[in-house]
């Protein structure tokens, strides 16, 4: 059962979302002890214990698969190797592209508060727009972040 994003619970990884995802799914694996393949590298440390090490890798893998939407789970069905699924999951949604900037600029600069939706929720949309250009190498200055947010508002 999925739980509620507001509690701060884990969430399903959407197109959109995979800045709040990531963090709160290393989170979980390592709750889990389960991030030692991902922090590895893929790269069994010990390798007389290689059947451990296959099972961890699984383990992750399933709890990573877990927290995927549909709509992204397809891209990486495949991936049998817990780094390389999180490598590519990376790769998706980080890519500091030209075309994600401009996707998450475009996204930003559209932003507009919507009926019904409480100021929290907004300026919690518009943070996460804001860390997700910062990761891809595009931060915007205090005063670039002021006046798009008053932009966005009625």
């Amino acid at each position: 059962m999925e739980e509620s994003s507001s509690s701060g619970a884990m969430i399903k990884l959407t197109a959109t979302n995979y800045t709040l995802w990531r963090p709160r799914m290393e989170d979980l694996l390592s709750c889990k002890d389960l991030f030692d393949p991902i922090e590895a590298k893929g790269r069994n440390p010990d390798s007389t214990k290689e059947a451990e090490w296959k099972k961890l890798n699984r383990k992750t893998i399933g709890q990573i698969r877990q927290w995927i939407d549909d709509s992204v789970f397809h891209h990486v069905a495949q991936e049998t190797d817990a780094y390389a699924l999180w490598v590519k999951l990376e790769g998706m949604y980080q890519a500091k592209t030209a075309r994600n900037k401009a996707l998450l600029m475009r996204r930003l600069v559209n932003l507009k508060l919507k009926h019904g939706t409480s100021v929290a929720e907004h300026t919690s949309e518009f943070q996460s727009l804001i860390n997700q250009l910062s990761s891809v190498d595009m931060p915007l200055g205090d005063e670039m972040q002021a006046l798009l947010l008053l932009s966005s508002l009625s």
